[in-house]
């Protein structure tokens, strides 16, 4: 297995940085991750499993950052005088923004010579990589991979009062011109957040409301559009589970009607990171990819 440290650069010119893992020999498929809400191309224990593994199946693997990593994060940025640091991470983005970093992802694996492109995304990745299959029906996906996507709203919504209170405070402070601070309460206890990224992953209006388990009246607007083979991975112990997993997987395969093939494996009791469960994932994730003949 080769390893190489790589920096890609956005449409916006935001500098991004990941790994890529290869065969010894040559391979044409590989997969992208797209990590989570706050997270990073590395945390994850799983990720060493798949590195591991795809390589000795003779198919790349390729995890990068995006701009919602960590909490609070500077990203180097070019500009017409030169390079500045701007601040982002979790507690800036914007949800939209993800079709830029996934596309300049996709871009750097196409320059790399790879045909065959798996698109898989962890948590809120699961709807970034969704939207972005939605919006740009990227002829270089070959299929997505959906590793316990998140009902965002769902999430925030299992504790009614509070979300309430959180909604009107940041539509208070954004019309008090104060959206990109941060409010004084965070997402789950955890994830500090400015007022505007609060609404942009939880209000109203939200690109990322996709996967409506909480609320289906929201509807599957994003899911409905997706033309690409799915799969989809949950363990019994996910923390972001809002409904039975039985129903996530018979919502996603009823609602995902553009896609040509939708498939799901319950990961046994694994929680949402998996731990303890690394191997089953990977087996799940490496049967899948082989099931497209040909293509490795």
């Amino acid at each position: 297995m080769k390893t190489s440290f790589h920096r890609i650069y956005t449409k916006d010119s935001l500098e991004l940085h990941g790994l890529l893992y290869e065969p010894d020999k040559k391979a044409k498929t590989v997969l992208a991750f797209i990590h989570g809400m706050g997270g990073n191309f590395y945390e994850n224990k799983f990720l060493d499993n798949l590195a591991e593994t795809l390589t000795q199946n003779n198919i790349a693997f390729c995890p990068f950052n995006n701009r919602g990593n960590s909490f609070m994060t500077d990203f180097l940025k070019k500009t017409e005088k030169g390079i500045k640091f701007v601040t982002i991470g979790n507690a800036n983005e914007k949800f939209e923004d993800c079709v830029l970093d996934i596309k300049a992802h996709i871009d750097f694996l196409q320059k790399q010579g790879f045909t065959n492109i798996h698109l898989s995304g962890h948590s809120l990745g699961s709807p970034k990589i969704a939207y972005y299959a939605a919006k740009t029906k990227d002829k270089r996906i070959k299929s997505l991979i959906f590793i316990s996507p998140s009902d965002m709203l769902g999430l925030v919504r299992e504790e009614p009062k509070r979300f309430k209170q959180n909604i009107t405070m940041a539509k208070r402070m954004i019309k008090q011109k104060k959206g990109n601070e941060l409010m004084p309460t965070r997402v789950w206890d955890e994830y500090p957040i400015t007022a505007n990224t609060y609404l942009s992953i939880f209000g109203d209006d939200s690109k990322a409301v996709i996967f409506n388990f909480y609320n289906p009246e929201l509807g599957y607007k994003i899911l409905s559009q997706i033309p690409f083979p799915i799969f989809t991975t949950m363990g019994r112990k996910d923390d972001v589970l809002v409904i039975p997993i039985e129903d996530i997987m018979r919502i996603i395969k009823e609602k995902a009607k553009s896609s040509p093939r939708r498939e799901h494996e319950i990961i046994g009791d694994a929680p949402h990171s998996y731990r303890g469960f690394e191997e089953s994932l990977t087996k799940a994730i490496l049967t899948w990819i082989k099931s497209f003949r040909g293509l490795i």
